[in-house]
């Protein structure tokens, strides 16, 4: 980890390659490798997807036998600390989601009525990882919106090794009522979603995190169905003045590098003395981290102190980077916070690491990465519903909007659309 000045050469040119590393998410080639698994999922769905499952899941296991039926943990396997930190969780979940609820609006103009219907999704699927770690708080931030939603069917897909390995998830699992459980993980779990096979019935939306198998499988489908996000790895911005605590900001970077060797941890601070010690405070830890290939690899690769002259070019910074997580540890973050416009979710206060928002402060943690802040929002109640426009215009009407319709339809070249205005009943205009 380096500091730079943001108004230096080299500074600019780390701050082009964080503004474009969306770019080095998913090369072709490995884009076209999770082509072919999910072509052949989708043209021969069963005798496909048990093929993938015995090469990359379980040896043995048949794809009759995918679907889970009925094991369970019970607290006494999981502990009294697991299940008071759930259900903190789902309280604070539910209160925050509960009034993203949405039920439309209906309007008269000029005698006509219009109105927008909401309905919630039929089915989703939720993917649930398990490499390196199994995130059972992404479970929880899919799971919650989508019941508040009003969505009937969740279907859940999840390596064997994640199911088979964690007390914790088989829990949750039966807590949050989820019957349909499928052992599978990969492009292969994400393609027998999207298309449907003989034992997995087809979805509308799959979500959840995953790694670059799953991110690509899902870019791949959409459109046959719809996902939440095409996730990169996890990244925190931690904008910090002379005020802040040197040690909270080195904790709060390293924790964020923990999760992936590909994770952005960066700092950007109007203190050169600040910047100095949280260097070395991070140099030393990661000598005493048990996890220190993954952290060595983040911080190695995007860890990064920017010095600037004041908090709105902080702020500026901070936009052009468009992370994951936005952290403000000044003096007073709420002068600062409006000045954000691209961040999944911003922390205000030393008080508030992404760290607790990763679990139990309420937000979703499923948000935008690689800096699709700049166009994408965090996961909640809106993404788990469709919405229908409504249109029934008044007959005293017709004629002025037909004649509007008329003359742009023969602009645009489509000399059908205007006969259809004049057909029947509906006259000449």
């Amino acid at each position: 980890m380096k500091l730079w000045r943001s108004d230096e050469a080299k500074g600019e040119q780390l701050l082009r390659r964080l503004e474009t590393r969306g770019r080095e998410l998913l090369p072709a080639a490995f884009e076209e490798r999770v082509r072919d698994i999910i072509g052949a999922v989708a043209r021969r769905g069963d005798a496909a997807l048990a093929g993938y499952v015995r090469r990359y899941d379980l040896k043995g296991l048949e794809a009759k036998r995918l679907r889970l039926r009925g094991t369970v943990s019970g607290v006494e396997e999981v502990g009294e600390p697991f299940v008071k930190a759930v259900e903190l969780a789902l309280a604070n979940l539910r209160a925050f989601h509960e009034p993203q609820q949405t039920r439309g609006y209906a309007l008269e103009l000029q005698g006509s009525e219009l109105s927008v219907r909401v309905r919630p999704l039929d089915s989703v699927g939720v993917y649930v990882p398990g490499g390196a770690a199994v995130y059972l708080s992404s479970l929880l931030m899919a799971v919650v919106p989508a019941r508040i939603a009003g969505v009937k069917r969740i279907a859940v897909v999840t390596p064997p090794r994640a199911f088979l390995g964690s007390a914790e998830l088989r829990y949750l699992l039966d807590r949050l009522d989820l019957r349909e459980v499928y052992l599978m993980g990969g492009a292969h779990a994400v393609a027998a979603l999207a298309y449907g096979t003989e034992s997995v019935a087809q979805v509308d939306k799959i979500v959840g995190p995953g790694g670059r198998w799953v991110a690509a499988a899902k870019r791949a489908v959409y459109g046959i169905c719809d996902v939440d996000l095409i996730a990169g790895p996890p990244e925190v911005v931690v904008v910090a003045d002379g005020h802040a605590e040197p040690e909270l900001v080195a904790a709060d970077l390293l924790a964020q590098a923990e999760h992936d060797p590909d994770a952005v941890a960066v700092l950007v601070t109007t203190s050169r003395a600040l910047g100095e010690k949280v260097i070395k405070l991070v140099t030393t830890r990661l000598k005493k981290t048990a996890r220190d290939a993954a952290v060595r690899s983040a911080v190695r690769k995007w860890g990064a102190v920017f010095l600037v002259r004041d908090l709105d070019r902080a702020a500026e910074l901070v936009n052009r980077i468009a992370p994951e997580h936005v952290e403000l540890m000044v003096a007073d973050p709420l002068r600062v916070v409006d000045r954000i416009d691209n961040a999944g979710a911003i922390y205000l206060g030393p008080f508030s690491p992404a760290v607790l928002g990763d679990y139990v402060a309420g937000a979703n943690h499923v948000l935008p990465t690689a800096g699709a802040a700049r166009f994408a929002s965090p996961l909640g109640v809106w993404d788990f519903v469709r919405r229908t426009s409504v249109v029934r215009v008044a007959p005293h009407r017709y004629r002025t909007l037909a004649r509007a319709a008329g003359t742009l339809a023969l602009l645009e070249g489509l000399p059908l659309h205007e006969e259809a205005l004049r057909a029947g009943s509906r006259g000449t205009l």
